[in-house]
């Protein structure tokens, strides 16, 4: 996996043992042999992670880690410490001073590399994920943020009973999250839907390599537990396991070992994680919503109605029963507007959308074309059906009085429809989304002209 990498180290020969690794691995890697010079480093650069020795010359570890994710663009930043010794205690003050994650030397190079990628992979969904927020936000989609941490769910997914549970309590004890134990059932899934937690704590070991590594693979794949962040806890015996397992698509990984108020820890991050995606997802979303719908109807818009018509087209063939489409105009509107002002008018045009989807059901759809103008699709529509359809509509919105804020008398207003059909066969060429909305807009010009508050068929169908 590509990226930059900034090692800051005052010992230049820590640096060059990181570099050559990072090298052959295909990293792009920049050197800081102080807290400072990797702070400027790192502004010019922008990497995507930082290596850095648990002590510096020049600063400490703390206020280095939050100068480094103040720079602009770097606030998600992973930073993983390199200890000399591996003390519980120490873990536990870097993971509070800012550290993404410990790596204590000796470390295996396979399971260094594999905890680079895994954070790696994380930061560039994250990105992704993020420049999509951004626009959700550009266009006021976004949600606003939690004001405080709110406790998650854990599952301690374990084959053994009394195992599981002494984890649960043991984490119960220095965490503030909700956390159950789930026994895990060869060939079952572990995870019901209804139960889908933040975050899964899997015990590795202890019933053979394949069934955890299978178990790991089904929750990666499961709809109910997908978007759940994973750490495995590993058995000392299987800690070789450890890169396969974050090339899996673990989150992180613990050892046996750990303690628990680390692990604790790791859960609070990684359920942090998890919220932070959820938002996104949900701005991507609302985004997309937006991209497709009418701001003041709540309808469809042109986009959509353009790219509805165009799969229906597609699906059709010589024995497919035909469509109508219909073009909606409301008759006179402009006289609303100036005798009861634009604020009742977008109202009334409110109201009358939310009257046509109700009146076509949920197998026809409505957009809004623009200004009046509504387009109805009603797919597996015979020629009398539409006919029925779209006096129902006319009838419909001429005997609805739409009543509006500050105005004792309703306003009463009228719409014309024109039609078409499409319906492919042995003889009619397979018509264009632009031509059928053209015949049913000149059908529409029939309306008007016969009096208004009238349907009309185009006279050149597309049948």
């Amino acid at each position: 996996m590509s990226g930059k990498i900034l090692i800051v180290d005052s010992v230049a020969t820590n640096r060059i043992v990181l570099n050559v690794k990072l090298s052959a691995a295909f990293y792009t890697v920049f050197q800081a042999a102080s807290a400072r010079e990797a702070l400027d480093l790192a502004k010019d650069h922008r990497p995507d992670m930082v290596v850095c020795a648990a002590s510096l010359p020049d600063m400490g570890f703390a206020l280095f880690a939050r100068r480094l994710r103040a720079l602009p663009d770097l606030q998600a930043l992973p930073l993983v410490a390199l200890l000399d010794r591996n003390a519980p205690e120490t873990r536990l003050a870097m993971l509070g001073d800012g550290a993404t994650d410990i790596v204590a030397k000796p470390f295996s190079e396979p399971v260094f590399l594999a905890r680079l990628r895994s954070l790696l992979r994380q930061t560039h969904r994250d990105s992704e994920l993020g420049i999509r927020a951004d626009a959700a936000e550009a266009l006021g989609l976004s949600e606003a943020p939690a004001p405080f941490f709110m406790p998650g769910r854990v599952a301690v997914v374990d084959a053994n009973r009394p195992r599981a549970e002494a984890s649960k309590v043991a984490l119960s004890q220095v965490s503030g999250h909700q956390i159950d134990s789930v026994v895990q059932q060869p060939g079952h899934s572990a995870i019901e839907p209804i139960d889908a937690p933040d975050v899964i704590l899997l015990r590795i070991g202890g019933t053979g390599e394949d069934g955890g590594l299978a178990l790991l693979a089904e929750l990666r794949s499961s709809a109910a537990t997908r978007d759940a962040c994973l750490i495995a806890q590993l058995d000392s015996t299987e800690m070789p396991l450890a890169a396969t397992v974050l090339d899996m698509g673990a989150s992180d990984v613990v050892s046996e070992t750990t303690d628990p108020r680390e692990i604790a820890m790791r859960l609070s991050a990684q359920i942090r994680c998890k919220r932070n995606k959820d938002i996104w997802r949900s701005q991507v979303q609302n985004g997309l919503q937006a991209a497709l719908t009418d701001p003041l109807t709540g309808l469809y818009n042109r986009r959509y109605a353009l790219s509805f018509l165009k799969r229906q087209l597609g699906a059709i063939d010589e024995a497919a029963a035909p469509f109508a489409v219909m073009v909606a105009d409301l008759d006179h509107f402009k006289a609303v507007n100036d005798t009861y002002g634009h604020a009742v008018g977008d109202v009334v045009l409110t109201r009358i959308a939310g009257q046509l989807r109700g009146g076509v059901g949920a197998d026809g759809m409505v957009a809004r074309l623009g200004g009046e103008e509504f387009l109805i699709v009603l797919p597996d529509s015979s020629r009398a059906a539409a006919r029925q359809a779209a006096d129902r509509l006319c009838r419909l919105i001429r005997e609805t009085p739409f009543n509006v804020p500050d105005r004792a008398d309703p306003v009463h207003v009228t719409i014309s429809i024109g039609v078409t059909l499409a319906r492919p066969g042995p003889d009619v060429s397979d018509p264009a989304v632009e031509a059928l909305i053209n015949q049913a807009d000149r059908a529409l010009y029939g309306a008007k002209a016969d009096g208004r508050n009238t349907v009309t068929f185009s006279a050149r169908s597309a049948a």
